[in-house]
């Protein structure tokens, strides 16, 4: 039975309305009903619903800020919502970098411990929205209001509340957040299926959707069944922290690792044979075989035995060799004698002894683990369900002779998670003893990248509420993706934002971050900056430049406080007409005079700033040939002259163009440059 009165969770008490305007309010009651909206500020509204009980109707707002109260009124029901702001409203979208709180992973948000100490803003509110993917457009969505309060704001988009935090102080009114993100997404999740007609590079992906999700259907019904526990991290996050040890990536996720200790013990522990074990025929000691090549990742037990006839004078030792046509990916073991755990890939480590790439590896025995006579060898595998090369030796270096099979047991399997999603998105399904394999569907899921998944799931329902405009910071993922030219991302990016604006009635001002510098694009990194660049040609937008925070090493910079900063000042000159610097130099035209460039800018404020980065300007000049070398630079403060002695007759000019490259042009306003080539305007 359909219920009596629904509205969605962002019509709820604390919310803030956009201020001095008409918004809308919307939600389900019976078929044909009148619906009555009151609010306490003295407006109201009566609309009628429709034959499936849907409803939607517009209510005048006010400048005086509150708070207020708001009743929705049924024949039958009655839901009053209390204090209600009236205030500038936001949304705030893309992924990580915009999902970035002031507790996330091992890289918070710089000053976390001050800002959540001092945060005392009753008229700071943001609604983060609860991550959800959908086949189709949603009516609904989950969240609260938070107030930015002490402790409150830790859960809060850190650019986000910063953002929020510097209009407050400029325009001495509430100011409200819709914080709806999700890392790792990639801009096709957050673009509705309409835009995708008739784009040719979309058509197949588009095409396969009814497939897709079907079969994603199929698959998530099964996985249902079963318990789950979310994945500790991903392979990247492993990688990484074997890579560079100082972020403290693993110190990070090691002790979720370890929480998964558990899976199989009551397996190891038992040393009588059960049943429920294979016996594992293919040589490779490779379980996707037996389930007709299909690649099993999770969790999977191996199990094997040897005799020691001699304990009390001889030594024994395990070695294990990785499987060389592993897949890429998590492989991480653990290796048990009667029940004790003798060896481990991740487990049982500390501080910078891990490696991402296993080597053959020798672990000694204890000789209280071992039994006169029969011992179980058990390994444990998470990950690819690949046992390797198992060898067991004696103090005399023999060969001690292991059972012909091994046998194995799939404990858990990876797939998506299905809802209260958790980075990394994937988590263990865990097997009970009637599961069958080989009846397993494919693991096929939709996910944060699938197209129109999150617009479905987290911008659709919350459109037309009231807002004055949009911050984006969003574009690595992309940036994995893409080709040289990006002409995918080029295309789609200003399609989405129309068709938002058309969604939403009225031509919302759309203000987006540059990506930072991180090391591990590819060298792509430029030619997506480039697309960005371009997107400045779309009415009402604006880019800010984060090319002097970024942290080489790690993809989520903890200086979010200068993009909050940055996103806020485009707000304020442009959306709210105050006179402030909004944005650093940005590429306009150069001349060539013999061996010289002098290139000029827009956007230079006060006037132009070289700042000396370890003797290198960053900036690089070409001939025809293209070939770029590094420019030296005088600073004119309306312009600059490049040249270089290996560039006689230069035609090109590029700046920062690199995954890496760090800041040096400013404007004497303190905002940085954008990355740019003449050859990609």
């Amino acid at each position: 039975m359909t219920p009596q009165l629904i509205i969605s969770d962002i019509f709820s008490d604390g919310m803030v309305l956009q201020r001095d305007t008409t918004v809308f309010i919307w939600g389900k009651s019976r078929p044909n009903e009148i619906i009555k909206i009151i609010g306490s500020w003295g407006s109201e509204a009566t609309t009628e619903s429709d034959s499936n009980g849907s409803w939607k109707a517009y209510i005048k707002t006010v400048k005086d800020p509150g708070p207020f109260s708001l009743d929705i009124v049924s024949s039958r029901n009655r839901i009053n919502i209390s204090d209600v702001l009236m205030g500038e409203v936001w949304l705030a979208a893309g992924q990580s970098n915009m999902e970035m709180t002031f507790d996330y992973c091992c890289n918070t948000t710089d000053n976390s411990e001050e800002e959540i100490s001092t945060a005392n803003y009753s008229e700071i509110r943001m609604f983060n929205v609860k991550k959800n993917l959908s086949v189709d457009p949603l009516e609904t969505l989950k969240g609260n209001w938070q107030s930015a309060i002490g402790g409150d704001i830790i859960n809060f988009s850190a650019a986000g509340y910063f953002f929020a935090k510097k209009l407050h102080e400029n325009l001495k009114v509430p100011i409200g957040i819709i914080h709806s993100s999700w890392g790792g997404s990639r801009l096709e999740a957050w673009t509705s299926h309409g835009v995708f007609n008739n784009l040719k590079p979309y058509e197949k992906e588009l095409s396969d959707l009814e497939n897709l999700y079907k079969q994603s259907k199929i698959a998530g019904k099964w996985f249902s069944k079963f318990e789950s526990i979310p994945l500790a991290s991903g392979a990247m996050d492993l990688l990484l922290a074997e890579m560079f040890p100082h972020i403290n990536y693993l110190d990070f996720y090691l002790p979720r690792w370890k929480k998964l200790d558990h899976l199989g013990q009551q397996d190891i522990l038992k040393t009588k044979n059960n049943q429920k074990w294979i016996a594992l025929l293919d040589s490779a000691n490779s379980v996707d075989k037996e389930f007709g090549n299909t690649k099993i990742v999770g969790a999977t037990l191996f199990k094997n035995d040897f005799n020691a006839n001699d304990i009390n004078t001889n030594s024994y030792f395990i070695e294990i060799k990785p499987d060389k046509d592993t897949p890429w990916g998590l492989w991480e073991y653990d290796i048990y004698i009667n029940g004790n755990k003798v060896g481990s890939s991740l487990l049982d480590l500390k501080g910078d002894k891990y490696k991402f790439y296993k080597d053959q590896k020798k672990y000694y025995v204890d000789p209280s683990y071992l039994r006169q006579g029969k011992n179980l060898v058990i390994v444990r595998v998470l990950g690819y369900a690949r046992l390797g090369n198992i060898i067991v030796t004696d103090s005399n270096h023999s060969k001690v002779q292991l059972s012909r099979y091994w046998k194995f047991k799939v404990l858990a399997e990876e797939f998506s998670q299905i809802e209260n999603y958790q980075y990394p998105y994937t988590s263990l399904y865990i097997y009970d003893k009637d599961v069958h394999l080989p009846h397993r569907p494919p693991k096929i899921a939709i996910n944060n990248r699938t197209l129109g998944s999150l617009y479905n799931g987290m911008i659709h329902p919350i459109i037309p509420y009231g807002i004055k405009g949009i911050i984006w910071y969003q574009g690595e993922t992309n940036t994995e993706q893409g080709g040289p030219e990006f002409e995918n991302f080029r295309m789609l990016f200003p399609l989405m934002v129309d068709d938002w604006r058309k969604r939403w009635g009225y031509e919302v001002p759309f203000y987006f971050a540059q990506i930072a510098p991180y090391f591990n694009y590819g060298g792509m990194l430029p030619y997506l900056r480039a697309a960005q660049n371009s997107f400045l040609n779309i009415p009402k937008t604006g880019m800010i430049v984060t090319l002097d925070i970024g942290e080489k090493y790690d993809i989520h910079p903890s200086n979010k406080h200068d993009i909050g900063y940055r996103f806020a000042r485009l707000a304020l000159n442009r959306t709210y007409g105050m006179n402030v610097i909004d944005s650093g130099p940005l590429f306009n035209y150069f001349k060539t005079e013999g061996k010289n460039l002098k290139v000029y800018f827009t956007h230079t404020g006060s006037g132009l700033m070289m700042k000396n980065n370890n003797n290198r300007t960053w900036f690089e000049i070409a001939g025809v040939d293209k070939k770029y070398y590094d420019a030296n630079v005088v600073n004119y403060k309306n312009h600059l002259k490049l040249s270089s002695m290996l560039v006689k007759d230069p035609q090109y000019v590029r700046y920062a163009w690199s995954d890496t490259a760090t800041a040096t042009l400013f404007n004497i306003d303190g905002l940085p440059a954008s990355p740019f080539s003449s050859e990609y305007k």
